[in-house]
């Protein structure tokens, strides 16, 4: 794998890159593939990787009837989010269950916007930059442990979602991509995403991009692509072995621990309100093993 490194951009010099979104992003596994990636060909390179996403969160402050729970909502954490943290930079990904599943409605339409727009604000005011990243698509394709809707249900959740809340989807995409007169940057992975997807059934037609609502790694790798490239002007000529397998890479399973005992910590320390806890060591004390993780890294490094 060759990278190619084009002009220096705004976040060349960044330290620390925060981000914010759903269980998507909770998850990680885009954001490990960064902090490989960086650990691997700049190592001297000081940019630190922050997780603050919760799963089920929304930046519209709406829940499904139908949710176990009211979905938590990033303002309610998110002044101590950035007060603790302290970003150069924050990368805002919401999308997935902010339409709550349901039919496009404007009412709904206007509380995501509202949100995000919320977000930018609060982070711009800091002297953070405010990076906005479009919500991966729906799959009903790969969807699995669920039953799809037509129009004209009276409720719908992400156990029944709208059969096209892709639809959905692609809207609040397509206007994030028209923030730029407000927002720092604009990484798309709407559109990468599925093409990806595409690409993959025009070969075999029975391919599983994920749960429908999660990507798989493959599509964790994609939106790591879309980062390396419109954040940091970074392209590469191919795919690293500790994408393609990872099993086989001790560093990236070091890189990978590191990331969850880290971003475990840091979601804990800041709070949030769903009901599920994880387990996780004070921020100090992770913060402390994650240094001592990244020296075995580094001498692992290939």
């Amino acid at each position: 794998m060759k990278p190619i490194y084009e002009e220096p951009t705004q976040l060349s010099k960044a330290k620390k890159i925060v981000f914010l979104g759903d269980s998507v992003t909770d998850e990680g596994t885009y954001i490990s593939y960064l902090d490989a990636y960086f650990l691997q060909n700049q190592p001297d390179h000081p940019i630190t990787f922050i997780n603050l996403g919760v799963s089920s969160e929304t930046a519209s402050g709406l829940s499904e009837p139908e949710h176990p729970f009211p979905r938590p909502c990033i303002h309610d954490r998110l002044e101590r989010a950035l007060q603790e943290s302290r970003p150069d930079c924050v990368v805002i990904c919401y999308g997935m269950n902010d339409g709550i599943y349901y039919p496009f409605s404007e009412e709904r339409f206007a509380a995501y916007q509202l949100g995000i727009h919320k977000v930018i604000r609060s982070v711009q005011q800091t002297g953070a930059k405010a990076i906005v990243m479009t919500p991966p698509p729906f799959d009903p394709q790969s969807l699995r442990g669920a039953n799809l809707l037509p129009d004209g249900e009276n409720q719908y959740s992400y156990l029944e979602p709208y059969v096209h809340y892709n639809e959905v989807l692609g809207r609040y995409s397509e206007w994030l991509m028209s923030l730029g007169s407000v927002v720092d940057g604009i990484v798309p992975i709407y559109e990468p995403l599925l093409e990806n997807i595409n690409r993959q059934r025009t070969k075999d037609s029975s391919y599983i991009s994920g749960d429908g609502i999660h990507p798989n790694s493959e599509g964790h790798w994609v939106i790591a692509k879309s980062l390396l490239a419109h954040l940091f002007h970074i392209t590469l000529d191919g795919v690293p072995e500790y994408v393609l397998h990872p099993e086989r890479s001790p560093f990236y399973s070091l890189v990978r621990e590191r990331h969850r005992l880290l971003s475990s910590s840091w979601k804990e320390h800041v709070g949030h309100t769903n009901v599920h806890k994880a387990e996780a060591l004070p921020l100090d004390i992770a913060i402390q093993c994650g240094e001592q993780l990244k020296q075995q890294i580094l001498e692992l490094s290939p």
